[in-house]
């Protein structure tokens, strides 16, 4: 399986007091409905069919079940052998690249002889001063720079390091670790060639808890080029060193302790160009009767499962878990669950049919009344989760052309608006701030930021002046909606995992400077903003990132909320969660101190123990406050039985209203949005139990949260907007993924 496994808020603050205990049958139901026609979806009647209702006012069914085989409405085309009606391997449409016009070779998914190793794709290294021409800075994978003199280098730095490892004298693990990486960083300076065969030594020596084997996440064309860029331009005997050696990014099994978050007095006294005005209060609801609908998909993290990828316990070529066709817990999301999701969301949100490129109508079916949505917003990460070195830029463009237009396909024909997630690049889950030098490093992802930009502008979802801005900003943008609402959309990369360079300074790529820019200018003009992004700057137990980025971010949250910023929205975790702002760096965390809210998606994919879901806002066409939220949700643990038959396909459910599940015993006015304006959490702990059962949508794998400890802690990481505030929380109480 894959080589890994996550007035705007009332509802949360004022709603986690009222919940009553989930019902046993939520984790078990399936759908049984008929079949319509193989080229359109099928709706069911909300009748025969799972435990949810939607309220009426949604006027649409309670569960909507897919095809049993890929429906070629949209892509009808396959490659010979991987057909629509296969049940044995997963279907092969042939894709095409809106921005080139180029067809993705079968080779680069075929399951049976997809690379695992990038032969294709250059080698990034850093400069060496052997070399003054930099002529080694971007090389073939395959070239070899090596010389007598070079690998003598190497024969000594891993002899002094395994010497580091092995002494008693240094005092702790820390001091061991940061004298080991400077070691390793002379190398990279010197020889940056021989710094993955360094590593792959190291990792091989202290055995290392490697993604695959040492030799496939630390070669050259893998996370090695990675690992050495961090070394040649992390401060190593200092802050950066201290993040890499905490983090374990580089294979040597000692550590150093989480550093403490910088201090941002000096550069808040200067960042913000005019102080937050008296009166930023936020605008009252134009109580309006029609509500804008708003889509909210994230975490697509398409194609996985490949033959000889998984349980290294076993002999090779024997599986521990053949994938089921519409997916598993333990898989990213496949062809037919892809296409199972998208054609559902129209169905089930009514904002369309279900069927490509039509907005209410399908095949075989009577006119169906819907409302387009304004626009849908996702939350980052296409590709799936899978080592470097069996990804390649081919490969991310094919997904990137894959599911975007998918989504153009599909999603009622409104823009989508999107923001970069961390396994979306080659290498994933690294950014190169363009302070870095030579230009080559500086420059080294604009192949993607470039092909991401020309396909949104060619979907027509954003402007070609916004599509020069986003290949500038690292794949970000700002733009504004047909109906007036301004969207920001940020790469949150830098403040992840594997991106410890210059960490003293909390904006190293200048993403936060565009950020405030972009909201102080939206404050001037009156404009009401959308923030969007990926790696969520709240923590949620187990997913690494420095907190002086977030930390930052939130200072900005609360200088422009509530006036300015609506809602934020983000993804990454997989798990769908809430969590709240307040002002003052969250001093006092009571109703009147509450900022907004950041919504973070629930995954398509079921990777880790999650069922795979997508949400829905009703959002106030004038304040853009979110009135109403919905989410929908498919049993994962149901998709087995239907490879026994070739009735039915995946089927996805209605899971709940917002309003209706938190909105209990206490006075929420129909007109009224979901702020946080009161924070009664703990009143009632059965409110935390449902919380946790719905942050896994219903998954068999999640378990419920009943102890006090339990409780506490996820009522804490809710308040927890950044690493500093999370810090504080009991740690295990996360995230629901296992």
């Amino acid at each position: 399986m894959c080589a890994e496994y996550a007035s705007r808020c009332s509802w949360l603050a004022t709603a986690l007091v009222t919940f009553a205990a989930v019902s046993a049958a939520r984790a078990a139901a399936t759908a049984e409905s008929n079949v319509a026609s193989t080229k359109g979806p099928t709706r069911t009647s909300s009748s025969s069919v799972f435990f949810a209702t939607p309220p009426a006012s949604l006027d649409v069914p309670a569960d909507f079940t897919a095809q049993p085989f890929f429906v070629t409405d949209f892509l009808n085309v396959f490659y010979s052998g991987f057909g629509p009606s296969q049940t044995s391997v997963e279907p092969q449409p042939v894709i095409t690249d809106p921005v080139g016009n180029t067809v993705f070779p079968l080779n680069l998914t075929n399951p049976k002889t997809i690379p695992t190793a990038n032969v294709i794709d250059p080698v990034v290294l850093p400069p060496s001063i052997l070399d003054p021409s930099n002529s080694t800075v971007v090389s073939p994978p395959t070239a070899n720079h090596s010389t007598a003199g070079s690998i003598a280098l190497r024969a000594a730095a891993f002899a002094q390091i395994s010497e580091v490892l092995n002494s008693t004298t240094f005092g702790s693990t820390c001091a061991q670790c940061t004298a080991s990486l400077l070691v390793a960083k002379n190398l990279a300076l010197t020889a940056p060639w021989e710094v993955p065969p360094l590593l792959i030594q190291l990792c091989n020596l202290v055995k290392f808890s490697a993604f695959g084997s040492c030799e496939q996440e630390f070669s050259a064309n893998s996370d090695g080029q990675i690992a050495t860029q961090l070394l040649a331009n992390a401060d190593v005997a200092g802050l950066d060193g201290q993040w890499i050696c905490a983090k374990s990014v580089i294979p040597l099994r000692k550590s150093c302790p989480t550093p403490a978050p910088t201090d941002l007095t000096s550069v808040l006294s200067t960042w913000f160009a005019k102080p937050k005005p008296a009166n930023a209060t936020a605008p009252a609801s134009s109580k309006k009767a029609q509500n804008l609908r708003v889509l909210h998909v994230s975490d697509f993290d398409f194609l996985c499962c490949r033959p000889g990828g998984s349980n290294f316990a076993l002999p090779p070529g024997q599986f521990s878990l053949p994938a089921p066709r519409f997916g598993a817990y333990d898989c990213d999301t496949p062809w037919n669950l892809a296409g199972a999701v998208l054609h559902a969301i129209g169905p089930l949100t009514g904002t369309g049919s279900g069927v490509a490129n039509a907005s209410d109508v399908g095949h075989g079916q009577s006119k169906a009344k819907t409302t387009p949505p304004a626009f849908t917003v996702f939350t980052g990460d296409l590709t799936s989760h899978d080592n470097d070195n069996q990804l390649s830029r081919a490969y991310v463009e094919y997904v990137e052309s894959a599911v975007y237009s998918g989504f153009k396909a599909y999603l009622g024909g409104g823009p989508v608006y999107a923001a970069m997630g961390n396994h979306d690049t080659w290498p994933q889950a690294f950014d190169a701030p363009h302070s870095i030098q030579p230009e080559q490093l500086a420059n080294q992802f604009e192949w993607n930021y470039g092909h991401l930009a020309d396909l949104w502008q060619t979907e027509g979802w954003i402007s070609e002046e916004v599509a020069n801005v986003s290949k500038a900003t690292y794949s970000a943008y700002s733009t504004v909606t047909p109906q007036g609402l301004k969207i920001i959309t940020m790469n949150t990369d830098f403040w992840y995992n594997d991106n410890f360079i210059n960490t003293t300074n909390p904006d190293v790529s200048g993403m936060l400077r565009f950020v405030t820019d972009e909201l102080q200018a939206a404050e001037d003009s009156g404009q009401r903003v959308w923030i969007l992004g990926h790696v969520l700057p709240g923590a949620l137990g187990r997913h690494r990132r420095s907190p002086n980025g977030p930390n930052l971010f939130y200072q900005i949250i609360d200088r422009f909320s509530p006036h300015v910023i609506a809602n934020v929205f983000m993804g990454h975790i997989h798990d769908e969660v809430r969590y709240l702002y307040y002002a003052n760096n969250g001093t006092t965390m009571d109703a009147q101190n509450a900022l907004t809210t950041t919504w973070v998606g629930g995954s398509v994919t079921p990777l880790t123990g999650l069922n795979s879901g997508f949400s829905m806002y009703e959002v106030d066409s004038e304040t853009f406050d979110v009135m109403e939220a919905y989410t929908w949700f498919a049993n994962v643990s149901a998709f087995p039985e239907l490879d026994s038959q070739t009735e039915v396909g995946a089927a996805y459910h209605f899971e709940y209203s917002t309003r209706e599940e938190y909105g209990g015993n206490f006075t929420w006015p129909a007109d009224a949005p979901l702020k946080p304006t009161s924070l009664g959490f703990l009143a009632n702990p059965e409110l935390v139990d449902k919380w946790t059962l719905n942050q896994g949508r219903q998954s068999v794998r999640t378990t419920n949260c009943t102890s006090t400890a339990c409780q506490e802690a996820k009522v804490c990481y809710i308040r927890s907007g950044s690493p500093p505030i999370a810090a504080r929380c009991t740690k295990g109480f996360g995230s629901v993924q296992n």
